[in-house]
């Protein structure tokens, strides 16, 4: 499939996810509507992230340069940087129609958001009360600004992700899914605690995680290794989250803009993973 067709493509299934996540209504109650289409804003930022541009500012050259002929109505940055803004809540709406939990076994992991380079962090002013300092184990070095925590299915889709101050405890995050997920929940070391499993169960999910060596498990060994295996999924799905999405590249002044922009990239990660799946 070539770009084209690739574009066509995405814009009507945006376009079907809007109609339902907006019933089919008005999104603004007063004034006129845009010249530029909510549809098509959310499919050129979509669209845009796939094609490696992953700040409004060069979704909106790359379109302009390129695909102005599909977009004719397209006006200046500004403009179309207000109005992916005013959309963060349809994307999160989207994402949550489009890719809901619909799965049984799901695996959650947590990654590091650096807002800036370590050596500005204690006089840092952009995500001022929401960013702090943490510690990232794979990296073993402390970053400041915030942590990812992502949640994908047996296929590798994104069904659910929250964002944090970077010192807060993982575990404090599990609680945020017991109304979107169901069955088995596999963490790392990070999540070990037997009164939240214990709460978990409560909630119908069963939160597994690999133990520590100084820990005696009574779990099956082989049923363990299966565990740490589709465990390692997640660590593929951030790793082209980062690599191909920029998601631990901020680009954003506070936690709204951020989350909005997350939304963005989860979308075009989806859709870019559904597509090679088809």
């Amino acid at each position: 499939m070539g770009l084209e067709e690739a574009l066509i493509l995405l814009y009507l299934q945006v376009d079907d996810a809007y109609r339902r996540v907006t019933f089919g209504g008005r999104l603004r109650q007063r004034g006129p509507g845009p010249k530029l289409s909510d549809v098509e804003v959310l499919t050129m930022e979509i669209f845009g992230e796939q094609q490696g541009r992953h700040d409004d500012a060069a979704i909106h050259r790359y379109v302009d340069g390129h695909w102005r002929h599909f977009f004719p109505d397209l006006g200046s940055y500004q403009a179309f940087a207000r109005q992916c803004a005013a959309l963060s809540l349809i994307k999160q709406r989207i994402l949550e129609h489009l890719f809901p939990s619909r799965d049984t076994i799901h695996i959650l992991d947590g990654f590091p958001i650096p807002v800036c380079r370590a050596c500005r962090g204690h006089r840092c002013r952009i995500f001022r009360g929401e960013a702090a300092w943490g510690y990232c184990a794979t990296k073993r070095e402390h970053f400041y600004g915030l942590r990812g925590h992502l949640v994908i299915d047996l296929v590798g889709l994104a069904v659910a992700f929250t964002v944090t101050a970077a010192n807060v405890d993982e575990r404090e995050v599990v609680p945020n899914l017991y109304d979107k997920i169901r069955g088995l929940l596999i963490g790392d070391k990070g999540f070990i605690s037997g009164e939240l499993k214990a709460e978990a169960a409560a909630h119908d999910i069963d939160l597994q995680t690999p133990l520590r060596k100084n820990m005696p498990d009574p779990r099956d060994p082989d049923t363990l290794a299966r565990l740490i295996r589709v465990r390692r999924t997640v660590e593929t799905a951030i790793g082209k989250l980062s690599d191909m999405f920029a998601a631990q590249t901020t680009k954003a002044r506070d936690l709204r803009s951020f989350v909005n922009r997350m939304a963005r990239k989860l979308l075009a990660y989806n859709f870019s993973l559904v597509a090679a799946q088809s």
